[in-house]
């Protein structure tokens, strides 16, 4: 039988492709000139103002000092596809995260773990609740009293065994839409490779914050009909945040995932999503609310189109070691 024709890559994503190969280079040229910071060499006001700013609903702090544990709720509405199974009629889903940090050398190395579970109601289907696979993972930055931090990181999604059942499998589908940057964490058997590389700059009250990688998957079971053993999928993350007083930031997010290899159309390889959120800045604890909706075709076209609601609280577990002087 005569090969395919790769599918042609549309100008867009070529477009985006050469940007973020131009802010690879901004951030590897930010790192070099970056001074790593000390503890102790700036003032508390400059520490807070540069480095403790607030996080991202779903990217972390970059320079934090302290073990962080962050947890996020996700409640979608899901206007499912009218030739699924659910025959166009809306589907519920909920979405929890968890991420525990800790830095081994404050704000410069860290290592972290993180685990996810989902659920939903699908007319027609069933209602299930999906355990995500662990995900471990190593990470580096650079940072510069200026307000520019880069670096990188490296995580490992580990394979679990699950009975995924027909119904269940739809269930999976419809939910992962909700979370697509995340959605390897819910493949079967799966070992999944997931190298980054992160850039942030704050000047006054304006921060900005990217992340982009890429995810290799590897099936490590038995291949079922149509399926492939490797899979890469590029994501893209962007955040502008504005911190309108010391305890109060708004921001928005951006989120692109896109299909490398998977035998899509053109017009269902690259989904995005955006999330406008509003944070508040507490003594070691950081609430933040978000609303999050689909701004094109939603994962690989699985659904019609979702809206959700998010509620994360990042918390900060002082060490309590002293300070050295200054």
């Amino acid at each position: 039988m005569a090969s395919r024709p790769p599918a042609r890559v549309p100008a867009s994503s070529r477009r985006l492709a050469r940007a973020a190969a131009w802010l690879s280079l901004v951030s590897v040229a930010g790192a070099a000139e970056a001074a790593p910071p000390g503890p102790g060499a700036w003032s508390d006001e400059e520490e807070e103002a540069v480095f403790d700013v607030p996080a991202p609903p779903t990217l972390p702090g970059l320079t934090a000092r302290d073990p962080t544990f962050t947890f996020e709720y996700t409640a979608a509405v899901i206007e499912t596809d009218a030739a699924s199974r659910a025959g166009g009629r809306s589907a519920f889903a909920w979405y929890s995260h968890g991420e525990m940090e800790t830095p081994l050398v404050p704000r410069k190395w860290f290592v972290g773990a993180v685990h996810d579970s989902a659920a939903a109601s699908v007319p027609g289907v069933e209602r299930s609740i999906l355990l995500g696979s662990p995900e471990v993972y190593a990470r580096g930055v650079w940072s510069s009293v200026r307000g520019l931090a880069s670096g990188g990181g490296f995580g490992v999604v580990l394979p679990v065994p699950r009975d995924v059942s027909r119904d269940r499998a739809e269930v999976l589908r419809t939910a992962r839409v909700v979370r697509p940057w995340d959605e390897t964490r819910f493949r079967e058997l799966t070992l999944t490779f997931r190298p980054w590389f992160d850039m942030r700059h704050i000047t006054g009250p304006f921060i900005f914050q990217l992340r982009q990688g890429l995810d290799w998957s590897l099936v490590v079971r038995g291949l079922r009909a149509g399926e492939r053993r490797t899979d890469i999928t590029a994501r893209t993350a962007f955040y502008f945040g504005y911190r309108l007083a010391r305890p109060v930031g708004v921001g928005l997010e951006l989120w692109e995932v896109y299909q490398l290899t998977q035998d899509l159309p053109d017009d269902r390889r690259a989904t995005f999503a955006i999330s406008p959120s509003v944070r508040f800045i507490l003594a070691n604890v950081q609430p933040a609310l978000s609303v999050l909706f689909p701004v094109t075709t939603p994962l690989r076209g699985d659904v019609a189109s979702y809206y959700a609601a998010r509620f994360s609280v990042g918390f900060t577990f002082p060490t309590g070691a002293p300070r050295p002087p200054r």
